[in-house]
């Protein structure tokens, strides 16, 4: 028996009567009924059917199913009063900025149980691409961005996984590598949790793969999403996830997300193996990312105005760069993109331990087929596995979730100083990708050798030695939850 598509109630302030009706992408809340001089079954005698809804509900006549976080009948307390159907939902504006909300309608006696059905209804198209009453472990860094992390999850955070019905686990890290330590370790993660939600910046992710690559079922770990609330001066995962950086948005999209499959990559240095997700950079990226420390408080503006002081001082960086490189032009990358954008799909790999290097360590020869690179005037060498760097640095517009690839820039300082301000500003919407100055190579190995005593390696975001590294990608080892199962970026 199909379930029904619509109900009929009245609102609590003025008793209006509405009908709720199930469209194909929303709630509709139907108030010409209002008007209507004949009455519908189950009318209170002593409400009156004609008068007008109130201004504010007017205002509110429809709810997109992805707003929706729940819904449920609570019976009356008297036998002689109707009971209430309560709906809590997310008011989301054009840019894509949240805040939580409640309707709540009368239901009389004889619709209760055709209401039930409908209350299932509403909640499986709601749910439609994911699955309800999300377990949630939620790691949370009070150190992070301003150090405001967990008073903003409690504010806009935790109201709308409570309004979700989601069962959450909360844990304060309290130092760095806390979180690895808490993933590594952890008993039944895999049952226990549909997904880890980082509330931090980009560090706390960053220790959670690694923490699951210390498992020892490891490649199945990495099974369980991975996603964040943006609560640190860097959230790059969230923007790429979620396209907002606004805490209680980036929350819906946890509760609403869908699990993607992600390519992964191991780097060794030093005798260690990491897994980085997000980027490796040396020069000026990772300049502006650690060396501008002292100025945390600008916020995400820290990287561009440290950008613009590197630039107009003409630093470079000497380095050797050993790469793979797959595709080099323009018309190749853009013909690998389209072909691999539909083609996103999550990973069925059996493996239960870290894939092997097919590359070796650092310490191993470079491989004949890679290409060798000796520069003395290296301006930027960044390699990212997302498009987005920050919310306004549109840094790899070729990147996919899943096409087995890695995204290399690489920047001479020796072209004009007003080319590498040209390709700086063209970034923040990815106008750069087309510049005749910048090399953009898609790889999925290399190796980089820096040639000074001293300076900074940033790897996603996290401080690493000034050392040779090397880099190589697992085609679909990792999870995350994305709002609509993609990148949120526009593409090439």
């Amino acid at each position: 028996m199909p379930l029904p598509d619509s109900i009929v109630g009245y609102t609590q302030a003025d008793r209006v009567r509405v009908r709720l009706l199930l469209e194909d992408r929303f709630l509709l809340i139907d108030h010409a009924q209002a008007y209507s001089s004949q009455p519908y079954l189950g009318c209170f005698s002593s409400i009156s059917c004609v008068s007008a809804p109130s201004s504010a509900l007017l205002q509110q006549n429809s709810i997109v199913y992805f707003n929706v976080l729940w819904a449920e009948l609570l019976p009356s307390t008297l036998q002689s009063q109707p009971a209430v159907l309560t709906i809590d939902y997310c008011k989301v504006k054009n840019d894509k900025k949240a805040t939580l909300d409640r309707v709540s309608f009368l239901i009389d006696a004889q619709n209760e149980r055709a209401c039930e059905a409908w209350i299932d209804n509403l909640l499986k198209r709601s749910y439609r691409n994911t699955i309800r009453n999300k377990r949630l472990l939620v790691l949370i860094n009070p150190f992070g961005g301003q150090g405001t992390a967990m008073s903003r999850y409690k504010k806009y955070s935790s109201p709308i996984l409570t309004a979700a019905r989601c069962r959450v686990e909360e844990i304060e890290t309290k130092y760095r590598g806390h979180a690895a330590e808490i993933i590594e370790n952890m008993e039944g993660l895999e049952q226990n949790y549909d997904a880890i939600v980082c509330c931090s910046g980009d560090g706390i992710p960053h220790e959670v793969f690694n923490g699951l690559s210390k498992r020892t079922n490891a490649a199945a770990a990495f099974k369980t999403p991975v996603c964040q609330l943006p609560c640190g001066s860097g959230n790059a995962l969230c923007h790429n996830l979620v396209g907002s950086n606004d805490l209680s948005f980036a929350t819906l999209s946890v509760v609403k997300g869908i699990p993607i499959s992600v390519d992964l990559c191991s780097l060794t240095q030093n005798n260690k193996r990491y897994i980085t997700f997000l980027s490796q950079a040396l020069g000026m990226i990772a300049d502006c990312d650690l060396g501008t420390e002292n100025m945390r408080w600008m916020g995400e503006s820290r990287f561009t105005v440290g950008l613009i002081m590197r630039v107009l001082a003409g630093a470079k960086y000497p380095c050797r760069v050993s790469v793979r490189i797959l595709h080099e032009s323009r018309t190749q990358i853009r013909q690998v993109y389209q072909e691999h954008k539909n083609n996103q799909h999550t990973s069925t790999s059996e493996h239960t331990q870290l894939p092997d290097l097919k590359y070796g360590t650092v310490h191993d020869p470079v491989p004949e087929d890679w290409k060798s690179i000796d520069s003395s005037s290296l301006a930027v060498f960044y390699v990212g596995k997302m498009p987005w760097m920050s919310s306004d640095a549109l840094f790899f517009p070729a990147a996919l979730p899943r096409d087995g690839y890695l995204d290399m820039v690489l920047i001479d300082s020796s072209i004009p100083k007003k080319e590498i301000f040209s390709i700086l500003l063209g970034v923040a919407e990815g106008k750069h990708f087309d510049s005749k100055y910048l090399h953009y190579y898609k790889v999925d190995a290399y190796r980089i050798e820096p040639k000074a005593h001293s300076g900074y390696i940033s790897i996603d975001g996290e401080s690493f030695s000034f050392a040779p590294f090397q880099v190589e990608l697992h085609a679909g080892l990792g999870t995350m939850l994305s709002r609509t199962g993609e990148f949120q970026a526009p593409g090439i």
